[in-house]
């Protein structure tokens, strides 16, 4: 039913849940992993110098690379197939996109990420990928 699950993760504590949840999920059903996390470079070309944007691009690599390790790392523990990729843009966008290029068939994510626990219940990110698709998403 399910062959391809996407988890986009942000290194949050619901992220790693949704992971795991996916995991379960990907035993039941044969299914391979997708680990997504997409660096928000928001306005750092238009209030930094050249060398410090280098430097936070990488900075962001390096910390998405171990998002998504994290997940992959349960997966393969699991026997689960797993692909990574860590991707620069608007969250939503590149999860969307993402979504259509590798025909994901689930997306499971976290109600909300690193925001702020004051806000509603469902992040603006959740929000807007399970606006933005048919596929169905699955919130943790």
């Amino acid at each position: 039913m399910y062959e391809r699950i996407l988890v986009p993760t942000d290194g949050s504590k619901t992220a790693k849940n949704a992971g795991r949840n996916a995991i379960e999920l990907a035993k039941d059903y044969g299914s391979t992993i997708h680990v997504l996390y997409v660096m928000d470079m928001g306005d750092a070309a238009f209030v930094a110098i050249p060398s410090d944007i280098g430097e936070t691009r990488e900075r962001l690599e390096t910390k998405g690379r171990r998002f998504t390790r994290e997940i992959k790392e349960m997966a393969e523990d699991a026997g689960i197939d797993c692909v990574t990729e860590v991707r620069s843009g608007i969250a939503p966008e590149e999860i969307l996109e993402y979504i259509d290029q590798h025909r994901i068939d689930l997306v499971v994510m976290g109600k909300r990420g690193r925001g702020d626990p004051d806000k509603p219940a469902i992040g603006s990110i959740t929000h807007r990928v399970i606006g933005g698709t048919d596929v169905t998403v699955l919130t943790v």
